[in-house]
């Protein structure tokens, strides 16, 4: 009988010892590496109640942030409500300044016609307006004309209205005819204590207006004629007839 050996094969068993090497290299691994970090100074648990706390905190500053901008968000309503109140209250007042203006400028007219004595005897140019009617190079017009009361008797007569500027560099004056859509040259007047003339002007293209000259041409011997020229001021509500007079002879200052 020959010299031969049987011996049993197991792979099964190679494998485990394999894997029982490995799980003791990792183990062994990650055991230095914790003695590591505790020789260092790192405590885990102390770790992770650190995490723990930064995040409580970091919830608690949430919240705090989430609270301050819905305090922003409310602070940003009530300014503008505020601003929304200031702007009306604004706008009320500019309104009500502009009918206590318009109020007393009709007490001054209404003085002047039921006050002989603080008013000049005879027909008066009482008020002249001026303003912007909305179009383009578009402009509204009035004039009063008034007579104080002790005067019984109807005047009548004709109004001009003219207009002098500049345009393609030379002088040039206008007169109602030129600048109003009915072609009127002259208005009509006739009353016994006062009336306004209003209408609508429309200034041609490349006129410079710089003054405004009314004339007013009553009828009958005894009467004399109003002239008095004013300077442009379009963008005026009104003008004052006393103020702005200007005399017939003599230069009158340019405005550019």
């Amino acid at each position: 009988m020959s010299g031969l050996v049987v011996k049993a094969h197991r792979p099964w068993l190679s494998r485990l010892l394999l894997a029982l090497m490995v799980l003791a290299g990792v183990v062994g691994g990650w055991s230095l590496y914790e003695y590591g970090r505790y020789r260092a100074g790192y405590d885990g648990i102390a770790a992770e109640q650190e995490r723990d706390q930064l995040a409580a905190t970091l919830d608690e500053r949430d919240d705090e942030v989430r609270e301050l901008r819905e305090k922003v968000a409310v602070l940003e309503r009530a300014a503008q409500v505020e601003r929304q109140a200031y702007d009306e209250v604004k706008a009320s007042l500019l309104v009500l300044q502009d009918e206590m203006l318009e109020l007393n400028e009709e007490l001054a007219f209404y003085r002047g016609i039921v006050s002989p004595r603080q008013a000049a005897e005879g027909l008066q140019l009482q008020s002249f307006r001026l303003e912007p009617n909305g179009l383009v190079r578009g402009y509204r017009y009035k004039i009063v004309l008034t007579q104080v009361l002790k005067n019984t008797r109807s005047t009548y007569g004709k109004v001009k209205l003219r207009l002098e500027g500049m345009a393609d560099g030379r002088s040039r004056v206008l007169g109602l005819a030129d600048v109003s859509q009915k072609k009127v040259s002259e208005l009509d007047y006739r009353f016994k204590y006062f009336q306004a003339l209003e209408g609508n002007i429309e200034l041609p293209k490349g006129f410079k207006p710089q003054r405004v000259a009314i004339q007013v041409l009553p009828r009958g011997k005894s009467k004399s004629a109003i002239e008095k020229t004013f300077d442009w001021h379009g963008e005026e509500r009104s003008i004052d007839v006393g103020k702005r007079e200007k005399p017939k002879t003599g230069k009158t200052e340019r405005e550019d």
